[in-house]
Parts: C-alpha cells; sequence; structure tokens
C-alpha cells in the first residue's frame, strides 16, 4: 500500500500531528503551511516544505487527506480550500469551529463533497477512554446515577505569551475535552447546565476557573471544576500519562462515574463494587484494578484518520455532529456564565 500523502496547516498546534506523520512510514509528509519562526523551524527538522499561503499548498500539492490546525476561526475557510481541490478526507483539529454556525457550514460542505470529516478530540482514541466506554456499554456499573469531573492545571507563564491564549480561557481550551469525554463515554447529552466562572487568579479578560453542573436527558447530573492556575494532579491530561510533553503525576483521578451496581475511577481504573450477595456499607467494598496500555492518544488519532483513508475504518471516531454537539455544550456555559443564569440546550 503507498504511503498516505499528508499536509498539516498550522505548525502551532499541528507540529504534534507532523511530527507524528514523518515519524511513521505510513504517511508521506508532502508538506506544510505556516509563519513565523516556529514554522520555520518545524519545517526545516521534518525536511518538509513549508508555505505561508495554506492555499498555494493545496493548490499545488497532491494529498489523500490535510490535517486543518489553524486558529478555531480558520477553520471553515480552510475546509472550504481543501474541498474545492478534490480533498477528501479532513482531520479537523478540536473545538470543531468557534462558533455553531461555522461548524454546521464546515460539516454541510463535506457531506456537499462526499468527503470524510473526522474532528480531533483525541481522547477518542485514548486506551483508557476506551475501556471505560465497553466497560459502561456492558453494563457493569448499572445505571449511571452521578458523575464527578475536573481539569485541573497549572499552566505555566511562557503559556501565556501566546496571544491567543489570554484572550481564550480554560472552557474553550480544557473543558471541551471534558464535556465530549463524557459524550464519548456515556452516549448522554446534556439537557440543562448552571456555570460560574471566575478570574480571579490571573485577572485577566478571561476565566481563569469555574464551576458547572449539568443535567442529563437522560437522568443523571455531573459536577464539574476547571482551572489553568491552579496545582493538583486532578487533571486527566496530568494523570493519565499518555501526553509526554507534560510532568505527569499518575495515580489520582479526574473523572469519576457513579452508577448502582458501581463506581469507577479514572484514569487510575479501579472499579468499586460489593460481591454477589453483598451490599451496603457494612459490607466489604471490593476494588479491581485494571491494567491498560498508555498509548499516545494524538498519534492514535492520526492512525485512526489513516485508516479512514485507508478503508480499514468507515466511521470517524469524532464527526461533525459529535464535535458541533460538544462546541454547543461549551458555548451553554460561557453563556451560563456570563449571564448567571440556568441554560437549557437541545438534548435530541
Amino acid at each position: 500500500m503507498e504511503a498516505i500523502r499528508l499536509a498539516v496547516l498550522g505548525l502551532n498546534q499541528g507540529a504534534k500531528a507532523a511530527r507524528d506523520a514523518a515519524a511513521s512510514e505510513r504517511f508521506d509528509l508532502a508538506a506544510v503551511a505556516g509563519m513565523g519562526p516556529q514554522a520555520q523551524a518545524v519545517a526545516a527538522e521534518l525536511g518538509a516544505p513549508l508555505y505561508e499561503d495554506y492555499q498555494e499548498l493545496l493548490e499545488s500539492v497532491v494529498l489523500d487527506g490535510v490535517v486543518i490546525a489553524l486558529p478555531n476561526g480558520l477553520h471553515l475557510p480552510a475546509v472550504k480550500a481543501a474541498l474545492a481541490v478534490g480533498i477528501k478526507h479532513l482531520l479537523v483539529e478540536k473545538p470543531i469551529a468557534d462558533t455553531e454556525e461555522d461548524a454546521r457550514m464546515i460539516i454541510d460542505a463535506c457531506d456537499q463533497a462526499g468527503a470524510t470529516l473526522l474532528i480531533g478530540h483525541q481522547r477518542r482514541s485514548s486506551a483508557t477512554m476506551l475501556f471505560l466506554k465497553q466497560f459502561i456499554e456492558a453494563g457493569n456499573l448499572g445505571d449511571i446515577v452521578g458523575i464527578q469531573c475536573s481539569a485541573i492545571y497549572a499552566k505555566p507563564d511562557s503559556y501565556f505569551d501566546i496571544d491567543w491564549h489570554r484572550t481564550t480561557g480554560p472552557l474553550l481550551i480544557n473543558a471541551i475535552h471534558d464535556v465530549d469525554d463524557l459524550h464519548y463515554l456515556t452516549g448522554m447529552r446534556v439537557k440543562r447546565l448552571y456555570a460560574a466562572a471566575r478570574n480571579s487568579i490571573r485577572g485577566g479578560e478571561v476565566e481563569d476557573s469555574a464551576s458547572i453542573v449539568f443535567e442529563y436527558a437522560e437522568g443523571p447530573t455531573c459536577t464539574y471544576f476547571v482551572s489553568d492556575g491552579v496545582p493538583g494532579p486532578w487533571g486527566y491530561d496530568l494523570a493519565a500519562e499518555e501526553m509526554h510533553f507534560i510532568n505527569c503525576r499518575p495515580g489520582e483521578n479526574s473523572l469519576r462515574v457513579f452508577g448502582t451496581k458501581g463506581s469507577f475511577g479514572l484514569p487510575n481504573m479501579d472499579f468499586y463494587r460489593y460481591g454477589p450477595g453483598q451490599y451496603g456499607w457494612t459490607e466489604p467494598l471490593l476494588k479491581t484494578h485494571y491494567e491498560v496500555g498508555r498509548p499516545d492518544p494524538a498519534t492514535a488519532t492520526l492512525e485512526h484518520f489513516g485508516d479512514l483513508i485507508d478503508g480499514v475504518e468507515l466511521v470517524p471516531r469524532c464527526s461533525g455532529e459529535e464535535g458541533l454537539a460538544t462546541l454547543k455544550v461549551v458555548q451553554a456555559i460561557l453563556k451560563s456564565a456570563e449571564s448567571r443564569s440556568v441554560v437549557e440546550l437541545d438534548a435530541d
């Protein structure tokens, strides 16, 4: 089978995908697009032709697929440009877009062109997430009653040297991952939510912490806290040992799912339950620990994209519609935080 000719547009968020493609015998990194010293350094490191204008790249290079890792507001024009030259496989970095309107236009454009659209919510390719999803679907937890989730990180000062990191808070950067995790793991959709956001840590123009209560159409509730300015190990990326550029602190959970038959902590992978014929706090609570692999989920997402291009898999792990559903929830969180009111969502 011939190597998949791939281009990566955007070498800030897209540098990881470019490096993974260059390191894989399955892909031929045909070209990259980006501007500035970082883009020049990544292109030189990988020996890939660099275009400052992604439109010129798309019109000049024959491709099997494209990774779009540009700023969110540029996703729609880049998708249209790729479709216009006949590209049929697109991996678009999360979130799918800045607005629901742009997201809908991206989805419709890909549908009309008969193109495969994969949204880069990479945790859907995490071994821990895949395990828990199957564990829940098998009925091991019984009926889900509630969920606790957190995304707690202390981002270094240098992180905020990038302009858009100062104008986009952890709700759109971090919480969007966790909202998508909950959609993926449970299959449930948020019906109602209330959010309280603060910027008391750095005093910036966007939030640096927020607490949210979700009510799901199927009945369960979820409490969620996110911050990018708090030391602590209770964020998935810190605890899961999957992202190698982060100084990990394994052994803690960022997500707890509570069911009528038992409870599960992730990513520590512990299941708590009572034995047959036993129930209640006077009985011994049993713990089962599961060991699963910890492959890099971003790398696994690119491999999944390759499977879609080669026809090995036919269904994207995160479709455009699923990416839009996640975006709608995060936009509702932002609306609730600003208005200090409960927001209702269409959970269909």
